[in-house]
């Protein structure tokens, strides 16, 4: 069940091998970014809980995360405890705390190409709901280019192993990552995202493939502010019970103001509408988020 999960990991770490190998390749740079971000949902759905909001850039911590709860686990009706209203006097919503942080590598092969390997992990912890908590340790491996001064591209192979409160959900993933970027004026620029993942649980109800796709805007309203603009479409097919799936919708507006240097904080807000093709399965939420990175 998870040797294609490994074998995308190994494949990372040969493809960044193999690129500090190419006589062309100058020296390689190091980067890192580690941050915090303290969020609040007024309608948790642990179906989801993995993907509040989208992103706006490739994820950098292997294939995306997977805090998934399957038809059938736990009490209530439909998707069976994935969604918090449906589990008794317990309140819908509540805070959360993501921890992050990230390391890679990047190489250069030519003045418009870079080869990259990127290590990250994350944790993400409820206050009230702690059995949608998890952990993430993942690598990514790929590619940058540049095409003149406004279109650039990235491609990336990822791996991922997740671990959960409930052993059932413990995974690990493999997938792929392309993103467009059109640099439209110096102030302004689109990005277009498709992410794939298989999902290889240790048990089939939390097994899964997914796929999505984002588009992002971003505008430099001033030289040290961002807004940032986008749209995500979120669909995972289970293995069990056979035919299962699950769609999202969501909407986010986000600001990224830069304090120092490579400081920043970021705030977002995101309207998720999710839905299953069991009946009575539709909700939605309303996600505000605040955070504080370093990146350098």
């Amino acid at each position: 069940m998870h040797r294609a999960a490994s074998s995308a990991i190994i494949l990372c770490l040969a493809t960044f091998i193999i690129s500090l190998a190419v006589p062309a390749a100058q020296a390689a740079d190091i980067f890192y970014d580690a941050a915090i971000k303290g969020a609040y949902e007024d309608n948790v759905v642990g179906l989801l809980s993995d993907k509040r909001g989208g992103y706006a850039g490739v994820p950098v911590t292997g294939a995306g995360g997977g805090v998934m709860m399957a038809p059938g686990m736990g009490p209530g009706s439909g998707m069976g405890g994935s969604i918090p209203q449906d589990t008794g006097t317990q309140s819908k919503s509540d805070t959360s705390i993501n921890i992050l942080a990230d390391i890679g590598v990047l190489t250069k092969i030519n003045p418009d190409t870079n080869l990259f390997l990127i290590g990250g992990a994350q944790h993400t912890s409820y206050s009230s709901f702690t059995q949608f908590d998890f952990t993430i340790g993942g690598l990514s491996a790929g590619i940058y280019k540049e095409f003149g001064e406004v279109f650039s591209a990235k491609a990336a192979i990822n791996g991922a192993i997740k671990g959960y409160q409930d052993s059932q959900r413990n995974s690990t993933a493999y997938g792929a990552t392309l993103s467009l970027k059109e640099r439209l004026t110096p102030i302004f620029w689109l990005k277009e995202i498709y992410d794939y993942e298989q999902n290889n649980a240790d048990s089939s109800l939390f097994t899964y493939t997914g796929n999505s796709g984002s588009i992002w805007a971003g505008w430099s309203a001033l030289p040290t502010t961002t807004v940032l603009l986008g749209y995500n479409y979120l669909v995972r097919d289970y293995d069990e019970p056979s035919g299962f799936k699950v769609t999202a919708n969501t909407i986010s507006a986000g600001l990224e103001q830069k304090i120092a240097i490579k400081w920043y904080i970021d705030a977002q807000y995101s309207h998720q509408a999710s839905d299953s093709n069991i009946p009575g399965t539709s909700s939605t939420d309303n996600i505000y988020s605040i955070g504080l990175r370093y990146s350098y």
